[in-house]
C-alpha cells in the first residue's frame, strides 16, 4: 500500500493517481541542479481529469396550445320587484272638546239690579293685582283669574266691588285680568265701573257699567244698570 503525501489517504503501490484527491502518485526524478546563469525551470501544475458533464436532455417538441373556451354566459339575475301599497294618510286624532261651561243661573244679560246680584253665586276665586286710590275720590282696583264666560265675569266683577266699595269714593272701578297678563292699564277679563250720586234728568241713582271681554270684541256684552 502507497499512501497519498498530499491527502495522506491510502492507495495501491502501482496506482498512477490518488483515487481520493487525484493527484499523480509516479515518483519524481529529482531535476539536475540549475547551472549558473540558467533559468530554473517552473514546476508544471498536476493535470486532473476533468469531469464529464452528463448529456443533456433533448428538449421537448412544443406542445400545441389549445384555446380556452370562454365560459358560457350567465343569465342576467332578475330583480323582483315588490310593489309597495301606498300608506294611507293618519288622520289627526279629534280635537278633544272643552267641558261645557255652566249656564247662568237667572237670564243673562241681566234686566233688573236683582238679577245681576243673583249671578254672584257663579263668581270665580280670584286674587288682588293692584288697588289704587286716585283723585276725586276715586278708587281702581284690579283682580287676576282665570278665563270663562262672560255672566261668569259679571259675577266675579260683581263680588270683588261689594268687598272693595266704600261710601267715602264717588267712583270704584273694578278691573279683570287674565292670570298670564301683565299689562298694568288694559282690562280684558271685564270691568265694572260704579258712580255714585249720578243725575239722571231729576232723579239722583247709582249707576253701573259692565263691559266683559276687553270691551271691544264683537262678543263682548255691555250692561248698564241703575238703582
Amino acid at each position: 500500500m502507497m499512501r497519498c503525501p498530499y491527502c495522506g489517504s491510502f492507495n495501491q503501490d502501482n496506482t498512477a493517481y490518488c483515487f481520493r484527491c487525484g493527484r499523480d502518485l509516479s515518483p519524481q526524478v529529482p531535476p539536475p541542479p540549475p547551472s549558473p546563469g540558467s533559468r530554473q525551470p517552473q514546476p508544471q501544475r498536476p493535470q486532473y481529469p476533468q469531469p464529464q458533464r452528463p448529456a443533456t436532455t433533448p428538449p421537448r417538441p412544443p406542445q400545441p396550445v389549445t384555446p380556452m373556451q370562454a365560459p358560457p354566459p350567465v343569465p342576467p339575475v332578475q330583480q323582483q320587484t315588490t310593489r309597495r301599497r301606498p300608506a294611507q294618510p293618519v288622520a289627526p286624532p279629534p280635537p278633544i272638546a272643552a267641558p261645557p261651561e255652566p249656564e247662568p243661573p237667572v237670564a243673562f244679560p241681566p234686566r233688573t239690579m236683582s238679577q245681576l246680584r243673583a249671578l254672584e253665586a257663579g263668581a270665580q276665586t280670584y286674587t288682588l293685582v293692584d288697588d289704587t286710590i286716585g283723585n276725586g275720590r276715586k278708587r281702581i282696583v284690579r283682580i287676576a283669574y282665570r278665563p270663562c264666560t262672560g255672566w261668569m265675569q259679571v259675577a266675579t266683577l260683581l263680588k270683588a266691588f261689594n268687598e272693595y266699595q266704600s261710601d267715602k269714593f264717588e267712583t270704584i272701578i273694578i278691573q279683570g285680568v287674565r292670570e298670564q297678563d301683565t299689562s298694568p292699564y288694559a282690562y280684558t277679563n271685564g270691568q265694572l265701573v260704579f258712580d255714585r250720586n249720578t243725575r239722571l234728568g231729576s232723579q239722583v241713582l247709582s249707576r253701573y257699567q259692565i263691559e266683559t271681554g276687553d270691551g271691544m270684541s264683537s262678543d263682548s256684552v255691555r250692561i248698564v244698570l241703575s238703582e
